[in-house]
């Protein structure tokens, strides 16, 4: 079984492939600006792909990790560079919540999808051997209707939204507890400071020893975790998940962007990085550009209701 580091050692240069004219003219380094700290899901995913791309693209292509404000740092930094291809943004589900609350500074509208690359189901986490399942979890909730503490990523985020669909299919409610990231959330329910937290399931492998995945909601069970169940499979009828994508200015060129999707869809389908997303228990979330953006058209809406429900947007 290969751990990040591992991966990233044994990561090698695809055959190189003739890069667009568009893209050979620039003659410059690409960078990849995403709003994760170094060594979250994210930037691990994103410094593998930045390897494989080089040998694509036959110039340098660099991650640059710029944490704050829900990737907004990242977001502001992208808005001050030319919009002619050499930076995109990565970023994932949370794009289409957190810049419409009334404190974001940009929209989502501000930004051009380019790829959807990766999806990883949301996964529940608890204490070792506090609780036998997901049924006695959510009959734990019932007995103390918004007591316990649940924690993840942002306010309004994914993790929230998500945990708040499974709840009320469960007929539960609970207490959300915002962290700047899910592996900080995760870390309290080791130090008994959470109930449970809602993360992703491709870092279970960090938190296992000290953590159980009650369920996960994806589609089927997943080869690498297999011993997990679905939320499915407790009645609780949510397939959801956390995709990361990328992002580019608006007003880049059409034959640019279009480069660029070729690109990174060779990335996708090279043998390294799909043993990457086996080794991470995610998905391909390779979808054409049209239909990316209608999805994402689709999930702002499903969103701001959501927003506006729990009182976050009015």
């Amino acid at each position: 079984m290969l751990n990040r580091r591992a991966i990233v050692r044994t990561l090698g240069a695809v055959p190189l492939l003739a890069a667009p004219k568009v893209l050979r003219a620039q003659g410059a380094t690409l960078r990849i600006l995403h709003g994760s700290n170094p060594g979250a899901p994210q930037d691990v995913m994103l410094r593998l792909l930045a390897e494989e791309w080089q040998g694509i693209a036959r110039h340098p292509v660099i991650v640059d990790a710029r944490p704050g404000a829900s990737g907004q740092v990242a977001m502001a930094m992208l808005k001050q560079l030319p919009a002619d291809g050499r930076t995109v943004f990565s970023d994932g589900t949370g794009i289409t919540s957190i810049l419409q609350l009334p404190t974001a500074q940009h929209r989502w509208t501000d930004f051009e999808p380019l790829y959807r690359l990766q999806l990883d189901p949301f996964a529940l986490y608890v204490k070792q051997g506090s609780h036998a399942g997901l049924d006695a979890f959510f009959e734990a909730m019932r007995k103390r209707p918004g007591a316990l503490r649940i924690g993840g990523f942002a306010l309004g985020g994914p993790h929230q939204i998500a945990m708040l669909r499974a709840s009320r299919q469960a007929g539960t409610r609970f207490s959300w507890i915002p962290f700047d990231s899910g592996a900080r959330a995760i870390t309290a329910v080791m130090g008994g400071h959470l109930e449970a937290s809602m993360s992703n399931i491709s870092v279970y492998e960090t938190f296992r020893e000290r953590t159980a995945v009650l369920a996960h909601t994806g589609q089927d069970r997943l080869e690498r975790f297999s011993e997990i169940p679905t939320f499915r499979e407790s009645g609780v009828n949510v397939v959801a998940y956390h995709w990361r994508g990328m992002f580019l200015r608006r007003g880049t060129p059409d034959a640019v962007t279009a480069a660029l999707f070729d690109q990174l869809g060779a990335v996708v389908r090279s043998e390294r990085f799909r043993a990457y997303l086996r080794e991470s228990a995610t998905i391909d979330g390779t979808m054409p550009r049209q239909e990316f953006a209608a999805m994402l058209e689709q999930q702002a809406t499903a969103d701001a209701e959501v927003l506006r429900e729990i009182g976050l947007l009015s």
